[in-house]
């Protein structure tokens, strides 16, 4: 390849990449959330099936560590994921934000 040609190779794989790579956003707590409000969030979100929350049951994929924190991350996000992905759909009264990097933790995948 000559020079010119490489160059380009080269710009295409900077250009085109990633547009091969979907980035989703994500919900996470808040930090500044406390644990009471955290587990408000995973009762209202496993109540009448909004989510469904087996995963974080003992023996789920994402019961592991059993926290308060991973169990509302779990529930936050699976909410935010089939509920349009609008800010609205993370508020979780100022508890949630949306993040674009990825918060799988062990067997978790979200």
């Amino acid at each position: 390849m000559s020079p010119p040609l490489i160059l380009v190779f080269l710009l295409s794989l900077v250009v085109i990449h990633p547009l091969c790579v979907s980035a989703q956003n994500r919900c996470v707590p808040a930090s500044t959330a406390s644990d009471a409000q955290l587990q408000a969030n995973i009762d209202w979100g496993c109540s009448a099936g909004q989510v469904d929350c087996g995963p974080i049951h003992p023996g789920g994929n994402c019961y592991d560590p059993n926290t308060v924190g991973n169990h509302a991350l779990y529930v936050m996000n699976a909410y935010y994921q089939t509920h349009g992905q609008t800010s609205e759909a993370c508020d979780f009264k100022s508890t949630g934000l949306i993040v674009t990097y990825d918060p799988s933790y062990g067997t978790c995948k979200l």
